[in-house]
């Protein structure tokens, strides 16, 4: 830390430019929801700092350590954040304790690959302000922050090779009426290996969340150096347009306002305007319909009217043009206002017919404009501002106008746009969407509505519309409900961001996205003799959301991934329910109770939903106190592409508000089958086809020592070309597993093709086995000797290969392949020198050694168990 301090990060100061107070991560955090809603300091700035990137001690010592690196991850309901590249720089004075571990600061990387090691350290910040939040949002942000756990995925900026992922509780960034709060965290960085034809996951992965794998081996590959702050702010009013901020999140919509009528033009777009005075503007430019009718009427004036004296027409026009030249050229005047004259002439006759046209189609459009205009009367706007899968709740207060009763029918335009209406009628087109008044009741009651409530309000008779009676100026609270479960492209490419300057806060509002797209429906109430009676016109603005853990699986192209994730006991799960006393303190401050609900025994059923029509996902309610499991059944695609999708999870039947959002990414990889012996290198050969342009490409692997390239290097790949890339395979160990290949294009940092390699490696036959005793601890280890007779009459060469390189050191090769290898005359006896490592702690290893001949095939297989006491 002392290192990581003389580094030359920046400081983190507050809004009064002082040093931001630090707190001990491990201290507990003293939560007080009065404190956070009485600060005065509206506006929070969180601040993201990544400082280093630690190589862990039990990561194997031979393998290489990544040159860059960059971070993915996502913030509460911001857009998901992928970071540029970062240089890794080894820190000067590590390294010389055994106990320490190799530590790396991070360097941003210019554009033209350079960096400066003298301005270390990333930083990102994200401004959460009431600018920002939604009207009551503010309570939710708290609570995030006290429950959540942020997951950042750390990944090789030159392979673009997934390292591992680290999750950091973000339950010290709560101030507490503080000005200013940092903690600074020192992550495991854990790296998942799932074996072949797993099934079942469950539980907690890395260490960060509550679902892990079954049979799933998971390693620590590093430790990442991350400093948290939260800056308050002073928000002062800024003066902004009313299109700048949201309004108010009303649940009851009232057409009051709209049944008036204020006169206006019929063919000015956007119906009556209250303004006294308006510019006057040509009417072709304000219809287009009737420009195109002039431009039309037009062209057909200039062309031949009568098809027998075309010629002769033709033919004037020609000695006109000739005549009107000769008169400009001799200057006279008398010839200058003749043409005067002809152009007013052609004008006028040019501007009759053009009335002639205007009055014809005023005359045909004159009912579809007054309609228009007088169905802006009764129109009601209304935006609603919905994220992915929480079911956004309101009434329209819908009265009748007239002083007879009437049959109001109700058409909605919008398939996401859903009323509620009792379940028997589920054959209405309306299908999938239909809810009951127990729904209608229990939203009632979730969002604080004391409107009316009517049993079996609306009239249903086949696939019409659902009808409403109304007696004379009766008025009626309808119930709808917008739930969207379908997102938009999420899946970036597997790249890292460039680097680039900050954007301007103030060039757009912070609450709106511009990657997703404003949707906008439209619900129709008619009377029985077809008129409406009132029009209801929602703008939908997409929000982001929040995810709570993030599950990425690669498996082959072209294939179906079936998974069974195992859920622990509902009232565990994290983010919004119950993980900790401050989260379960917090829920009970959001929802008004006493006491949080949802203790152990009392398992609700779970339901779920998915983002991708294409996925099959579903859930099993099984016994009390049984486990549940979520299934997921979804296609890959081609390599190298990445399916992106949402799973929802709720555990009301009425699907109201998400307590968990996961995020699935499947990466798809071609698949090459593998069957080898351990210790033995197997050869093969993978197809590699050009793109459209020439490419720099190198190929990367996740295990370096196991499988080799050939090219090992950067190569060109020709365009529409077809070449070969030669693998070399040698496992350490017998068993199933998957290797991972990626050709990337090191100019761009693109993924080019990307393969999955799975290995079945059989054990070896041993025929020799040897035992030692060594001393536990931070010994110096121990040499051993072994012999070796060449059983062939003529002399070979022999290498030596180990499963655990990390113990065992031979004295005349490494664990890498020796290109000369020691020789042996027949007949003769060798003796090999083993160097064994201290281990620091007790128990027993079993560590092979292969024998291979020239050809790198396996002679012979001893095993050394070696106790450790």
């Amino acid at each position: 830390m002392v290192l990581l301090q003389s580094s030359g990060f920046p400081e983190i100061l507050d809004a009064r430019q002082q040093p931001v107070e630090a707190v001990n991560p491990t201290d507990p955090v003293r939560f007080n929801p009065q404190k956070e809603e009485s600060d005065c300091l509206r506006g929070n700035e969180i601040v993201l700092q990544f400082l280093a990137f630690s190589r862990a001690a039990q990561d194997c010592p031979g393998a290489p350590w990544p040159q860059t690196v960059y971070f993915t991850f996502q913030f509460y309901r911001f857009p998901p954040e992928t970071t540029p590249r970062l240089h890794l720089v080894k820190l000067d004075g590590t390294g010389k304790s055994s106990s320490s571990s190799v530590s790396h600061i991070l360097v941003p990387i210019n554009k033209d690959g350079s960096f400066d090691a003298g301005s270390p350290g990333f930083q990102l910040r994200y401004m959460v302000d009431p600018g920002f939040l939604k009207p009551g949002e503010q309570r939710w942000f708290t609570h995030y922050l006290a429950a959540q756990t942020l997951q950042v995925d750390v990944w090789d900026g030159d392979s673009l090779l997934l390292i591992g992922s680290a999750g950091v509780q973000m339950k010290h960034l709560l101030r507490q009426g503080r000005p200013a709060v940092q903690v600074s965290h020192e992550l495991e960085v854990v790296a998942t290996q799932y074996e072949q034809e797993t099934m079942v996951v469950s539980g907690d992965v890395a260490g960060f969340g509550n679902v892990k794998p079954i049979g799933v081996h998971t390693v620590v590959k590093g430790r990442l150096h991350l400093t948290l702050a939260n800056v308050g702010h002073v928000c002062e009013p800024r003066a902004r347009s009313s299109s700048s901020l949201p309004p108010s999140r009303s649940r009851v919509i009232s057409n009051d306002g709209a049944n008036f009528f204020s006169g206006g033009s019929l063919l000015i777009p956007g119906g009556p305007r209250r303004k006294r005075v308006v510019q006057a503007q040509k009417l072709a430019d304000v219809d287009s319909e009737l420009a195109a009718m002039l431009l039309t009427h037009t062209r057909a004036g200039q062309g031949p009217q009568t098809s027998g004296r075309e010629t002769d027409a033709v033919h004037r026009r020609k000695l006109e043009r000739m005549r009107m030249v000769r008169l400009q050229e001799s200057g006279e005047e008398s010839g200058s206002r003749r043409i005067s004259l002809l152009a007013q002439q052609s004008t006028r006759a040019q501007h009759s017919r053009d009335l002639q046209v205007i009055d014809a189609y005023r005359e045909r459009t004159k009912a579809e404009s007054i309609t228009s205009v007088l169905s802006q009367a009764i129109t009601t706007h209304h935006t609603l501002y919905a994220t992915l899968g929480t079911a956004e709740f309101f009434e329209f207060t819908l009265k009748n106008p007239h002083n007879t009763q009437h049959t109001v029918a109700i058409e909605i335009d919008s398939p996401e746009l859903r009323q509620e209406l009792p379940p028997s009628h589920l054959c209405m087109c309306m299908r999938d969407i239909v809810l009951d008044s127990q729904e209608w009741r229990y939203f009632k009651e979730a969002t604080g509505l004391h409107t009316p409530l009517e049993e079996d309000m609306f009239h249903l008779r086949g696939s019409l519309p659902p009808q409403l009676y109304l007696r004379p100026r009766e008025t009626a609270h309808i119930p709808f409900k917008y739930q969207n479960f379908s997102v938009g492209p999420l899946a970036p490419p597997q790249a890292p961001a460039e680097m680039s300057l900050e954007k301007d806060p103030e060039s757009r509002p912070l609450w709106k996205c511009s990657a997703m797209p404003t949707k906008h429906a439209k619900v129709l109430f008619r009377a029985e003799t077809g008129r409406p009676i009132a029009v209801l016109c929602l703008t939908v603005e997409p929000q982001p959301h929040v995810v709570d853990q993030v599950f990425r699986f690669y498996h082959p192209e072209l294939t179906f991934l079936k998974k069974a994730i195992r859920l622990p006991p509902w009232h565990t799960l994290p983010g919004r329910s119950l993980t900790s006393p401050v989260a379960a303190f917090v829920q009970a401050w959001l929802t008004g109770r006493g006491a949080p609900v949802g203790m152990p025994g009392d398992d609700p059923p779970v339901h779920v939903r998915c983002s991708d029509p294409n996925v099959i996902c579903e859930a099993q309610n099984v016994g009390p106190g049984e486990p549940r499991d979520v299934f997921l059944k979804v296609a890959s695609g081609p390599s190298p592409e990445i399916k992106d999708f949402f799973v929802i999870i709720y555990t009301d039947r009425w699907l109201a508000e998400p307590v968990q959002t996961w995020q699935v990414c499947l990466h798809s990889l071609q698949r090459v089958d593998v069957s080898c012996v351990a210790g033995q290198l197997t050869r093969l050969s993978l197809v590699l086809r050009g793109t459209q342009t020439v490419r720099k490409v190198k190929a990367f692997t996740s295990h370096p020592q196991e499988l080799k390239t050939d090219p090992a290097g950067v190569f060109m790949l020709p365009p529409h070309g077809v070449q070969d890339l030669h693998v070399g395979v040698r496992p350490r160990r017998a068993g199933s597993r998957f290797v991972h290949l990626n050709l990337v294009d090191m100019d761009y940092h693109q993924l080019v093709a990307s393969w999955l390699v799975c290995l079945s490696c059989r054990q070896p036959l041993i025929s020799k086995a040897f035992e030692i005793t060594m001393a536990a601890g931070e010994g110096k280890g121990a040499s051993k000797r072994i012999t070796y007779t060449n059983p062939y009459p003529s002399r070979r060469t022999y290498h030596l290969h180990s499963d655990r390189p990390d113990l065992l050191q031979f004295k005349e090769s490494s664990f890498q392949v020796c290109p000369e290898g020691w020789r042996v005359s027949g007949g003769e006896t060798y003796t090999i020198g083993l160097r064994f490592m201290p281990s620091g702690s007790t128990g027993q290893e079993e560590i092979l050694i292969y024998i291979n001949d020239h050809e790198d095939k396996k002679e012979e297989t001893f095993c050394v168990k070696v106790l450790y006491q």
